[in-house]
């Protein structure tokens, strides 16, 4: 049997297929670009829908969720509209500590029974307000409705055009923001307080995110110290995590002490420190 002859390509069509093989041009986003002693992801173009954590109980979560998304609503010459949403298991206080104007009447739940959740008008009617713009989604200990997750509340949230910042309380084992930690699209933030049993409880934590999770998730980690006492656990303890952990996580920050915080009144934004505020703002910049 006489052996079939394959015709040659055209010569314009050959040069596009070698052209197809040959590398990509530096400065894809799939490129990674080097951060020191280690390999960083490229920078997000935007501000994440992003899920704060902590290392223990009492770490401050909810107000880092709230700084959090003040900061986005009031950033400079942008407009993002934020939703603060308790993600904890059984219904943290993110409600009253974060609705200084207007208190929630209804609970994430009833938002997420509505008809089309991913409505801006059925947020509104279902949350709190802040003075600062930022909508607050509270929770009850009921399950969340129709089998949902809070991934389907960060896409009916961002379908809705807002960006969701995710309060998961201070367990990092919950199966309830399981979803979120595996997604990632969702920024993490792990907080400890400036205390021997919270700073010595973060090691742990990463430790259990990395097993569960991969070493990948590790990498994209914004750590936050927060200060709940004036001078906290000794001056260093942000110098201490940075020198141990800094180079494994995306980035270490404090936040420091606030009489304003230290009240646990509701969260005014006007009425913290400037260097509070900045502290939110590089937090949220770490994220991107």
């Amino acid at each position: 049997m006489p052996r079939l002859k394959v015709p040659a390509l055209p010569e314009h069509t050959a040069s596009h297929a070698l052209a197809l093989l040959a590398p990509a041009p530096a400065g894809i986003p799939a490129d990674a670009v080097p951060g020191g002693k280690r390999t960083k992801s490229l920078r997000r173009l935007g501000i994440p829908a992003s899920l704060v954590l902590g290392s223990t109980g009492g770490a401050g979560t909810t107000t880092v969720a709230l700084g959090l998304a003040a900061a986005a609503t009031t950033r400079s010459g942008r407009t993002v509209a934020a939703v603060a949403v308790d993600a904890t298991a059984w219904g943290g206080d993110l409600g009253r500590r974060g609705a200084d104007v207007q208190v929630p009447v209804s609970t994430l739940q009833t938002w997420l029974r509505t008809p089309h959740p991913d409505r801006p008008t059925a947020v509104t009617a279902c949350s709190g307000r802040s003075s600062t713009g930022v909508r607050i989604l509270a929770r009850d200990s009921a399950p969340l409705p129709r089998g949902q997750s809070f991934l389907s509340v960060r896409r009916h949230l961002e379908t809705a055009g807002m960006l969701p910042i995710f309060d998961g309380g201070g367990q990092v084992a919950s199966r309830d923001v399981a979803s979120l930690i595996d997604d990632p699209r969702v920024g993490l933030v792990l907080v400890a307080a400036a205390r021997a049993d919270s700073l010595n409880a973060l090691n742990d934590s990463l430790v259990w995110l990395c097993e569960h999770y991969g070493e990948w998730l590790i990498r994209e980690v914004v750590i936050a110290v927060t200060y709940q006492l004036p001078g906290g656990f000794g001056c260093g303890a942000v110098e201490h995590v940075r020198t141990h952990l800094g180079s494994a996580v995306r980035a270490v920050v404090d936040i420091p002490y606030d009489p304003h915080l230290a009240s646990r009144a509701r969260l005014d934004w006007g009425r913290l420190s400037e260097s509070t505020r900045q502290a939110y703002r590089t937090t949220l910049g770490g994220l991107q």
